[in-house]
Order: structure tokens, then C-alpha cells, then sequence
């Protein structure tokens, strides 16, 4: 179960959340009074299926496999509160359209932070047993993770680019590139993290669960999770949107419980500040007029269109949002590509054969060596003509004859290269002309078989 110590974007509006390292070595032994503060504990966020009193299905429903199953009910936001409260826990929560988002202390035991009788603050039940009698009272669970959290990466790499980010990083995804952006979808935790932390180019993080929502600009080798304290908020160049933060039990706020929630509602209701606001803009030059706007979409509601205004609003690829948003399935998204980690050779090898989306000369360059890869056939006659006729000049003797020696090899090993390159270009054009003659629909991999960087005239995003 993945703990956080500190909000990864100033806030904990946004629904993603950081995996940090167990909280701190002052932690007081079990059965003992702990003192005010976040020392000696971590916080792990959780989310649970709420509704109204309202069935999510009736008896008879062509949906209902089984018309005598009763329909599911699912608690309210307030049955949910009432359980956790019915354990005493220290915890927060944010009510969203369909899932209750919940924050809880726990010590490295994984017992959670109670409140006792005297209103200080003991280790209590564990996690599981909070998870085990919301799910006997309820019929949901608490998830680790929210079950509508999907994430997105927007690194300014281009599709050659992404063979290489995935044999780095040892783990494989789907992409899509535009102008000279790419969309990194991650499969799990690990590749969300994996990915994020071993970048060195800029790149955004996109979060969203339908009611949360969250950017953060990762500065290269720099991630805004690094920041774990709370005074650390500002230097965290990111933007958050989501519900409002409560606490779940109205304790007094003069006890240490009291304090401690007080303290834990703070940190998960943190606003954006205007040094965040300033941050991101510094890094996208914007102007003080759309500096502006960026500040009103930030103090603005928390609605499915506002991380793709504010994409647009930096020159990023909208479709990014779309994709954490649900309303573009990754199916039916012209160049989406599945990228598998392998070695660095390969890795290497393969990026001459993708098309790059940036405008310039060196892409349009690489794109006429991709459509007419008798080119580089030609070329490496030219590099291996040119190797042997300096071979043939350091055969004559001289001072000279080991620099034209050198030159030879090297000649030879471009000339090499350059074949290889031919051969996987050549191997490449012929894949495509065979997709071309087959139905979409009986492609391997269905309608996400194009290659990077083909257009897709029905596309509107950057």
C-alpha cells in the first residue's frame, strides 16, 4: 500500500500520490501516548465507491445477469464517515461524483493513528482492519489506489526517442507523439514511477480520477515528489484542482487529535499558490497575459476541460488530457504505439526507423530517409567507396598512413551502420505497404498499428 509523507504538488487536490520512504526514526512505541505533529507518521491515501441510497442497478435490468440478485447498494459519503469514525480514526476526506477519497495516519506497523479517550493520539487498529469492516458494513473497499486515477506523461522527446527512454528505464508503455511531444501512457505504479524519476528532459505529469486533478512540470532531473515537507510547497512547480478536505470526526481542536487533524486536513486542502502559478509560467515563457488566465483556470472548477485549456495554454498536446480525462480510448487513437524495453543497441537501432513530429530541417530529413530508404543504400556505398580508397592511400606509407588508417575504419564502421539502417528502414516501408493492404480491423494490435507520427486528418488536438 503506497504511503506519502508530504503532498507531491503542494496540494493533495490532485489525485496522484507519492510513494515516499517510511516516516522518521522518533516514532513512540506502540500503546504509547504520541505527541502533536506528523513525526513517526505517514499518510496513505484510499478511495471508496460512494453513491446515494439509490441501486446502481434494478432487479430485471438486461444488465443484471441474474434478475434475483438484489441490486447493490452503495453507501453514502456520510455511511462511510460514520464507519470510520466508528474506529476513531485521525483521517480527512474529499467527497468526489462517484468515490470518496480518504487520508489516514499510520505508523510502520500500518496501524492507524486513534484517537483515545484523553485526546491524544495512539497507534490503533491496523489498515486491513479499517479496510476489513468498511467492506463488512458497506459491501465496498477501500483501494489503495482510486480505481479511475489515470495518469499521463508529456516529455519533450519525439517518437525516434521513446525505444530508448524505454530501455533506460526498463519498462514498456504506449505512446503517441505530436510535434515533437510525446504521450507516455504508463502500465502500472512502478511504471509511473520509474518513468517520472529517471527523465532528464522536461516533461509534465497529468493526473486525473474525474474529480481530482493534477500537473506537475518535472524539470529534468528534478521531480516535484523530492519535495517532502510541507514549507517545501512553493518550490513544487505544479497545478491542482479537486474537491474540498474535511476531517471525519469532529474532535476538539485542542487535543492533540484535534491538532493532528487539523493538521492533516491542511496539508490534503492546500491550495495552489501564486508562487506555483508563477513557476509554471516561467518555465512555458508565458506572457503576463496568459499568465493570467493560467491563474483563472487554476482558481476555477475542477471540471473534465481544465488540464486541456490549460495544455493548450502552453503549447502542449491537448490530447494528453483527453487521455487521463477517459474521453479518448487509447484503441482508437491514430499512432498510438506500444514501446517495449530492450537493449541499447536495439534501442538505438530502432529510433532511425521511427518517423519524427517536429517541424525542422533535421526531421525533414530524417522523414525523406524513412520514405526513400534507397538513399541510405546510396550513402553507404558512398562511406564504403570513401574507406577504401583511404585504405588504399595508407597502404602507400608515410606519416600520414595511420590517420588515414583511422579514417578508413571509421569510414567502414559508418558505412556499416548505415546499411543497418537501410535494412531496418527497408524492412519498416515494406511492414506499412502490408498494413496498407489489410483491413484495419485485422491488424495485430487493432487500430493502434500506425507508426508514430502519422496524421490522423480527425485529430483537432496539438
Amino acid at each position: 500500500m503506497s504511503r506519502m509523507t508530504t503532498p507531491t504538488s503542494g496540494s493533495t487536490d490532485g489525485p496522484d500520490r507519492t510513494p515516499q520512504q517510511g516516516p522518521g526514526q522518533d516514532f513512540t512505541p506502540p500503546n504509547q501516548p504520541v505527541g502533536h505533529g506528523l513525526s513517526g507518521w505517514s499518510l496513505v491515501p484510499l478511495a471508496v465507491r460512494i453513491d446515494g441510497v439509490q441501486p446502481y442497478s434494478q432487479p430485471g435490468d438486461p444488465q443484471v445477469k441474474d434478475p434475483s440478485q438484489p441490486a447493490e447498494l452503495v453507501p453514502t459519503a456520510r455511511g462511510i464517515r460514520t464507519v470510520l469514525d466508528h474506529h476513531r480514526a485521525v483521517a480527512a476526506c474529499a467527497e468526489g461524483p462517484s468515490y470518496l477519497q480518504v487520508a489516514v495516519l499510520v505508523d510502520d506497523d500500518g496501524r492507524t493513528a486513534t484517537v483515545a479517550e484523553d485526546g491524544s493520539v495512539v497507534p490503533g487498529d491496523a489498515v486491513e482492519e479499517l479496510v476489513a469492516t468498511v467492506h463488512r458494513m458497506t459491501g465496498q473497499r477501500l483501494e489503495a489506489v482510486h480505481p479511475q486515477l489515470r495518469r499521463a506523461l508529456v516529455i519533450n522527446l519525439d517518437a525516434p526517442d521513446l525505444p530508448l527512454l524505454a530501455a533506460t528505464a526498463k519498462v514498456g508503455f504506449r505512446a503517441v507523439s505530436r510535434d515533437g511531444w510525446s504521450i507516455v501512457v504508463p502500465d502500472d505504479e512502478n511504471a509511473w514511477w520509474l518513468l517520472r524519476t529517471g527523465l532528464m528532459e522536461v516533461g509534465v505529469a497529468l493526473s486525473s480520477d474525474g474529480a481530482a486533478r493534477s500537473l506537475e512540470v518535472l524539470l529534468g532531473d528534478v521531480d516535484p515528489a523530492g519535495h517532502t515537507e510541507l514549507i517545501d510547497t512553493d518550490a513544487v512547480c505544479g497545478l491542482s484542482w479537486g474537491p474540498r478536505w474535511q476531517a471525519v470526526s469532529d474532535d476538539d481542536a485542542t487535543t492533540a487529535a484535534g491538532q493532528l487533524t487539523r493538521e492533516v486536513v491542511g496539508i490534503c486542502d492546500a491550495d495552489t499558490s501564486r508562487v506555483q502559478i508563477e513557476s509554471v509560467a516561467s518555465v512555458f515563457d508565458l506572457d503576463p497575459v496568459d499568465t493570467k488566465r493560467l491563474a483563472n483556470y487554476v482558481d476555477g472548477p475542477s471540471t473534465p476541460l481544465v488540464l486541456e485549456s490549460v495544455l493548450q495554454l502552453l503549447g502542449l498536446p491537448a490530447l494528453a488530457a483527453k487521455i487521463v480525462e477517459g474521453a479518448r480510448d487509447l484503441e482508437e487513437i491514430e499512432g498510438m504505439t506500444r514501446v517495449e524495453p530492450g537493449t541499447v543497441r536495439d534501442a538505438l537501432l530502432k529510433a532511425f526507423t521511427e518517423s519524427p513530429t517536429a517541424e525542422g530541417v533535421v526531421p525533414a530529413v530524417h522523414r525523406a530517409l524513412l520514405r526513400r530508404p534507397e538513399l541510405l543504400l546510396a550513402m553507404a556505398g558512398l562511406e564504403l567507396a570513401a574507406g577504401t580508397g583511404l585504405a588504399a592511400l595508407a597502404r602507400r606509407g608515410g606519416q600520414v598512413a595511420p590517420a588515414l588508417g583511422a579514417l578508413s575504419a571509421l569510414a567502414f564502421t559508418d558505412a556499416a551502420s548505415t546499411t543497418a539502417w537501410y535494412t531496418a528502414a527497408r524492412r519498416r516501408k515494406n511492414r506499412r505497404g502490408q498494413n496498407r493492404k489489410t483491413p484495419r480491423d485485422q491488424r495485430p494490435g487493432g487500430s493502434t498499428s500506425g507508426e508514430p507520427g502519422s496524421e490522423d486528418p480527425s485529430l483537432t488536438e496539438n
